[in-house]
């Protein structure tokens, strides 16, 4: 996946829908991590895990050339464990975190979470318009 940014869209308990952009990055099973301060809204909707949906894909992309990915999956917050690992592939992806001093306040408060996808859904028009190829785990 040549893409950095994913869409997430969670819902709370309460019903109530919310949508954000961030930066992931994936295994080779498609596992994906992300980062994320604890106090924001789609965080508190995960709780200690739930269902999310989330598209991936580059923007403003001629009709003709649209390329990305939707799919559906369960959503939590790594553990002690998986942390470890999350942090080795999110700074494999993202060097710049080890150099950014900056961030060092911000990513103290952040957790980082996993999305295990079930079902996902390529779109690619660069093989025909509406070209679509599905996979469910």
């Amino acid at each position: 996946m040549a893409h950095n940014t994913l869409a997430l869209a969670t819902v709370g308990p309460e019903g109530t829908s919310h949508a954000c952009a961030v930066f992931y990055a994936h295994t080779l099973d498609f596992t994906l991590y992300f980062l994320s301060e604890t106090k924001t809204k789609h965080a508190q909707h995960i709780g200690g895990g739930a269902r999310v949906a989330a598209t991936i894909e580059a923007n403003n992309q001629d009709w003709r050339s649209i390329r990305g990915l939707q799919l559906h999956g369960w959503a939590q917050p790594c553990d002690r464990a998986e942390e470890q690992v999350a942090r080795a592939i999110y700074a494999a992806r993202f060097p710049f975190l080890a150099k950014a001093e900056t961030l060092a306040g911000p990513l103290a408060k952040a957790r980082y979470y996993r999305i295990t996808p079930d079902w996902m859904r390529l779109i690619d028009n660069t093989l025909g318009f509406g070209h679509k190829e599905e996979w469910t785990r």
